[in-house]
């Protein structure tokens, strides 16, 4: 049949096979309705199986694979890998020798349970897992649309993001407020509002386009539609912006039924080359705090935007209009209350219709907000005035929704591992991967849920499990039946990602800055000027952590592209794993390399007399190891020799010691030892 259906596909003109496919339409919407994802979530119980390995409910089901094929797992790694690996897991960052030293040694209060209470607890652990969601969310401090401009506001939903993950905000409520948070906050207590105003920037992050105020904006909304799908549920709508979706069962009626929440949603404008001000930006109070005369004045002040808008289309003197842009700017609203990068509600609902084709001018029938009918639960009534963004995000949210909880829980287990149940981990539709172990999976997503939605609750789950504790060792035999180490009978040995390189680094070479930088040195908003031949570009010198750096959607930072950095302008999932030469490179070459190398080499000279401690000391700081025999040899046979060349070059003394050190202790830092955790 199969040959026969080619042989028609080379004969029969494209109309002809489109009928062809379109027959097979009840075949494929059967299979759409029994597919996996979509599935209610069932009560699990963890499996019986005759092991003495573990009883934990994860190493069950991981177990029950393994006996299928006749697999054995490796021993359990050692105290010192498991504390670097916790520390990596949960804070990005390395642990100190001292502490390695204790939990080596046991005793009291060293026990696993407590260490990761206390990574859990520690203020680098929102630094670490809230990168983990700006990945997800695309953030980035510029537009993005022809010019890129600078949002010197971005930074409050970065630091929102830090902040939930470290107060274990419950997810059902950080994606609540991430919807709905200024619905959420108007009906809350005015000292809660900003906060969760600050948090609709997950909406307000979506990519600009074009160069004018909001221009295209059924392209915003698209990206919108895209982040939320993938992120929330794993599942993409995009496809259905033109027709119904050719894999998953979104009609192109369900795409603007989502869409019309978001068409009935007022988006801030950050600055463009054709209106060079930001517009409609949200004020950080309470709307019953402003009074009267300040509304007026902020409808005021949009009046006068509006005419200097279509003064610049008239092509008036660019310079003079400057000025006045300034002069404007100098009596924003923002001297009376702060704003955020966020969105509100439009003060008028307006109608929503199909694009026939995508096409926002080629209107077709309208459409009311409403949810697509293959995935679970209710929406509730929709406010007549309001956008349903609430409501949207209460069915996200709910118990019913069978995506939510699941795709939560395979992110979090992804980054525990290495690898998701799901390796599709923002595709659960039907052209996406099914799940290794899918009654794992949802016994994870129904913990989860029953928690009370507590990220940290299942940290403790995952990590107090045996397959979580096992070491990287190699088995040939295991190899030979599961190459991809698909049923877990081994950690998988990988590598750091680029925010931990770089953090560990700051830190081993006492350059670590470890408070929160607050806002980016962007030029004064009368020097923005940018079009598309004068984009915004700048890389602002930190010694902060790495999620605090100043990243853009057009122009990549330097250092995170080198090391498979996210990418800015869309939802990433999973980051690239790629070995190229200009890692190598900047290892060997930079000067952000070498001065970290210089601070460690001081501070084990000032901190050690004896040579041979220092080694000891060099090599617990960084690999957290003690060296062996054979390597405290090495190391100083390598110094000596190196202090001799230094010395043929006219170095003194001081400087001879600390060059040779800091080499040697480079050749730590750049080793895959360091840089791999195992």
């Amino acid at each position: 049949m199969l040959e026969s259906l080619r042989t028609e596909m080379l004969r029969k003109p494209l109309l002809m096979w489109l009928a062809l496919v379109v027959s097979f339409a009840p075949v494929l919407g059967a299979a759409k309705k029994g597919h996996w994802a979509f599935q209610d979530l069932a009560p699990m119980i963890p499996p019986e199986v005759s092991s003495a390995l573990s009883d934990h409910p994860i190493d069950r089901f991981i177990r029950a694979r393994q006996l299928k094929q006749s697999i054995d797992p490796v021993k359990s790694a050692d105290r010192r890998t498991i504390i670097r690996r916790a520390y990596f897991d949960l804070i990005g960052l390395p642990p100190k020798p001292d502490r390695v030293g204790a939990f080596v040694a046991g005793g009291s209060g060293q026990s696993f349970a407590e260490l990761v209470d206390e990574l859990l607890e520690s203020p680098r652990y929102g630094e670490r897992w809230g990168r983990h969601w700006l990945d997800l969310a695309r953030y980035a401090d510029t537009a993005g649309e022809n010019s890129d401009y600078p949002i010197p506001q971005a930074y409050l939903y970065r630091d929102y993001v830090i902040d939930s993950f470290n107060a274990d905000k419950p997810y059902d409520q950080f994606i609540k407020e991430q919807i709905a948070g200024d619905i959420i906050g108007r009906a809350g207590k005015p000292e809660d509002y900003a906060e969760r105003l600050i948090a609709t920037g997950f909406l307000a992050q979506a990519k600009r386009f074009g160069t004018d105020d909001l221009e295209d904006m059924h392209l915003i909304i698209e990206d919108t539609l895209d982040t939320m799908g993938k992120v929330v549920m794993g599942v993409g709508f995009s496809c259905a912006r033109c027709h119904d979706h050719k894999y998953d069962p979104t009609s192109m009626k369900d795409y603007y039924g989502l869409y019309a929440f978001f068409d009935r949603t007022a988006y801030p404008f950050p600055g463009g080359e054709a209106v060079k001000v930001q517009k409609y930006f949200a004020p950080r109070v309470h709307p019953s705090i402003l009074e009267p005369k300040d509304r007026d004045y902020f409808a005021k002040h949009q009046t006068e935007i509006e005419r200097l808008k279509n003064r610049i289309k008239a092509k008036v003197d660019p310079k003079s209009d400057q000025l006045k842009l300034d002069e404007i700017d100098a009596k924003s609203p923002s001297r009376m209350a702060p704003m955020a990068y966020a969105v509100l509600e439009k003060r008028k609902a307006k109608d929503t219709y199909i694009h026939k084709l995508g096409n926002p001018r080629n209107r077709g029938d309208k459409v009311d907000p409403h949810i697509p009918a293959f995935i679970g639960g209710e929406l509730g009534p929709i406010p007549p005035r309001g956008s349903g963004r609430l409501q949207l995000a209460e069915w996200l949210t709910s118990t019913k929704n069978p995506l939510t909880a699941r795709v939560m829980m395979n992110r979090i287990w992804q980054h525990h591992f290495g690898k998701p149940i799901v390796s599709t981990p923002s595709n659960f539709g039907l052209n996406g991967e099914t799940p290794s172990h899918p009654r794992l999976l949802d016994w994870l997503a129904n913990e989860f849920i029953r928690s009370g939605w507590s990220i940290k609750a299942m940290h403790r789950l995952i990590m107090s499990s045996k397959t979580w504790q096992l070491a990287s060792h190699h088995n040939v035999v295991n190899a030979a039946k599961d190459s991809d180490n698909a049923t877990y009978w081994r950690f998988d040995r990988r590598r750091l990602d680029a925010e931990a390189i770089r953090d560990s680094m700051l830190l081993l070479g006492e350059n670590l800055d470890l408070k929160r930088p607050g806002p980016h040195p962007f030029p004064g908003k009368k020097y923005w000027r940018f079009t598309a031949h004068h984009q915004f570009k700048a890389v602002y010198p930190s010694k902060h952590r790495s999620v605090y750096l100043m990243v853009q959607r057009l122009h990549p930072h330097p250092y995170l592209a080198i090391f498979n950095g996210p990418d800015t302008s869309a939802t990433t999932a999973r980051r690239d794993r790629s070995t190229v030469p200009l890692q190598a490179l900047f290892m060997s070459n930079s000067e952000f390399v070498n001065e970290q190398a210089k601070g460690l080499a001081s501070a084990l000279l000032d901190a050690e007399r004896d040579p041979t401690r220092r080694v000891h000391s060099a090599y617990t700081r960084v690999l957290s190891r003690e060296p062996t025999t054979a390597e405290v040899k090495r190391a100083h046979g390598y110094i000596g020799r190196y202090a001799e060349l230094l010395g043929q070059e006219g170095i003194p003394g001081r400087d001879r010691a600390h060059g040779a050190w800091s080499s040697f202790v480079k050749t730590l830092l750049t080793s895959n030892e360091f840089v791999f955790v195992d």
